[in-house]
């Protein structure tokens, strides 16, 4: 599985390198430019991306690749408690095809969610409540 991983150049891509190094069954793809990660993406056209809110430059990016491909699956990967999409689990349930993990829970947690994308919830649904339930 080809997954592109869209993150902002840090000493901690030395790091994120290594963990998806023990990936046996994916192709990781760490970019942290605009035009290489669109250009890889058009290319290639990766089965998974995975961004993190809180590094503008991804969002940037997959903002753009949700333009070319608005069900791209997208797995975002942050520390925070609440989920960063403002529309609301449902429009991210029905318009979107994005799922979300805590950093926290580390790689395992991350590789299970992109192994098993069409089964799995998103970490944040259970901590909302819908709108259209209430």
């Amino acid at each position: 599985m080809k997954i592109l991983y869209i993150d902002s150049p840090s000493i901690q891509n030395s790091i994120r390198i290594a963990l998806m190094g023990q990936m046996t069954n994916h192709e990781v793809c760490l970019i942290d430019s605009e035009e290489r990660a669109i250009e890889y993406f058009m290319n290639e056209t990766p089965e998974v991306v995975i961004y993190e809110p809180s590094v503008p430059l991804s969002v940037d990016i997959l903002e753009k690749i949700l333009f070319i491909n608005p069900m791209q699956k997208c797995v975002s990967l942050s520390d925070a408690v609440d989920c960063a999409d403002i529309e609301g689990c449902d429009v991210c349930f029905s318009q979107h095809n994005r799922k979300a993990v805590k950093k926290e829970q580390g790689l395992h947690a991350l590789l299970y969610l992109i192994d098993n994308f069409a089964e799995m919830a998103c970490e944040f649904a259970s901590n909302k409540i819908s709108p259209a339930t209430t």
